[in-house]
């Protein structure tokens, strides 16, 4: 597994919530996210990023919260009638993995990243912060299987 370790910056970002098996729930989430943004004026959004608030061997599946994101140019303001909100990822450091592939192979990647390189690795997970998948390619533009995403896991 060819791993790095980065420090990211802090990650001011808009974004939409769903309820549900992260299988179900982040898709309604990407649809939620860019139904929002269209009704959005003077805002461009930029990196798209998508996360698990919670572990799924630990939290009811129903009760699991996936969040679809993405960093922006502009101002953005809260508004009761979007169902989208702003968030800030907290700067750090990151081992990073870049998964290539569908993403429903994520689940097994980050398994890989949590089971095997990260006790061989001497580093120690950071569990204030989530763990990221950020996208590096459109996923309408290219095959499934050259979708590109960089799956990130927070280190202290």
């Amino acid at each position: 597994m060819d791993v790095r370790i980065e420090t990211l910056e802090a990650l001011n970002l808009i974004s939409s919530v769903e309820l549900g098996p992260y299988p179900q729930s982040a898709p309604k989430a990407w649809d939620q996210l860019f139904t929002e943004l269209k009704k959005l004026e003077g805002i461009t959004p930029k990196q798209l990023i998508g996360f698990g608030m919670d572990d799924p061997f630990l939290t009811p599946a129903p009760l699991t919260r996936y969040i679809a994101s993405t960093t922006y140019e502009g101002e953005f303001n809260e508004q009761p009638d979007l169902n989208l909100f702003k968030m800030e990822i907290k700067a750090g450091k990151y081992a990073i993995y870049t998964m290539k592939g569908p993403y429903h192979n994520m689940p097994s990647e980050f398994a890989k990243l949590r089971n095997e390189w990260l006790p061989a690795s001497n580093e120690e997970l950071d569990c204030l912060r989530p763990w990221l998948e950020i996208y590096l390619n459109d996923p309408f533009e290219v095959p499934e299987e050259d979708y590109l995403t960089d799956l990130h896991i927070p280190l202290k």
